[in-house]
């Protein structure tokens, strides 16, 4: 994601797929989620219609169009793959000011919204460099140390209530340090899994290169005899035709692998880590296509331990 280094992202941000689109898509359907409830909290905690006399709720109206907009921001986080900075920043600014109207209308620290503002902080430690993800922590203690400051000099004095919004802002700033670390610690993690795929399907892929080029017949097998890969020379062995489609069949369904099927089942019942068989193959459906050579085949586990695989390696 953009935020799991000091920098923004430097690779393409125009392809749908990769991991800041996600996350992204991720944050803004857990912001629509979140308003979902708080509106639903709101019209079930019995508060008067918008229009009835007396104080506005501002609760239900801020819910309201906190869902809205967080609806709108997702719809543009799915189909609109374009200025991924730009609706970052433009989605958090909706959190913050959101909650902090919040928390401004709905009585301050001690109301409980101010947990809310971990939202846009787990966002911003997800999507943004470390500098930006403490200034977005930075705007929300701000709001809610200025809210404490007016209640207090409206009260006269109160410093049990700047106390609570001090406390407040350090633990979201040791909240925030904590995402930040874990965020970064996860994308360390996802790099270095997207490298290991990448070699391992470049390792395949040479793999089963310098498989189809070897003269050595290989065939690799469960122990069912299904078969899995196998080479061209192992086909040509076999007498079967070089085009021959044998992955995903049974040695012992074939006459030409019958006898072949059989020893690799002797050999997998001795318990022994290799083994051998000998033997001409039988002719199959097609006669013109059997082979007078007499093919010494070698059975192999790939590793120790006990697997699901075997290595049939064949000679003429």
């Amino acid at each position: 994601a953009g935020g799991n280094g000091d920098t923004l992202p430097d690779h393409s941000l125009d392809d749908p797929d990769t991991a800041p689109w996600r996350t992204l898509e991720y944050f803004a359907s857990t912001r629509v989620i979140v308003a979902s409830a708080l509106v639903l909290a709101s019209a079930a905690s019995g508060v008067r219609p918008l229009l009835a006399p007396g104080e506005p709720q501002w609760v239900l109206l801020t819910s309201l169009v906190y869902f809205m907009a967080g609806a709108a921001f997702a719809g543009l986080a799915l189909y609109v793959h374009r200025r991924f900075l730009a609706q970052v920043i433009g989605q958090l600014l909706l959190d913050l000011v959101a909650i902090g109207v919040l928390v401004v209308t709905g009585g301050g620290v001690a109301s409980g919204w101010v947990i809310l503002f971990l939202l846009p902080l787990a966002g911003a430690s997800l999507l943004l460099p470390s500098l930006l993800v403490f200034f977005i922590c930075a705007l929300a203690v701000l709001t809610i140390l200025a809210d404490a400051g007016v209640r207090s000099i409206a009260r006269g004095s109160s410093d049990p209530l700047l106390f609570q919004a001090g406390v407040y802002g350090a633990a979201l700033f040791a909240v925030t340090a904590l995402l930040r670390a874990l965020s970064s610690r996860l994308a360390q993690q996802e790099r270095l899994a997207r490298t290991r795929g990448r070699d391992l399907q470049n390792q395949l892929a040479i793999n089963r290169l310098v498989i189809a080029q070897m003269e050595q017949g290989v065939i690799v097998v469960d122990r069912t005899t299904l078969v899995r890969a196998n080479n061209r020379a192992a086909r040509l062995m076999l007498g079967l035709a070089a085009e021959a489609q044998l992955t995903g069949t049974r040695l012992e369904d074939r006459a030409e692998t019958r006898e072949l099927a059989a020893a690799f089942y002797s050999w997998l019942d001795s318990g022994r880590s290799e083994g051998g068989w000998s033997g001409t193959p039988t002719a199959g459906e097609d006669p013109a296509r059997a082979t007078e050579s007499r093919i010494r085949a070698r059975f192999a586990r790939p590793t120790s331990t006990a697997g699901d695989e075997f290595l049939i390696f064949m000679e003429d």
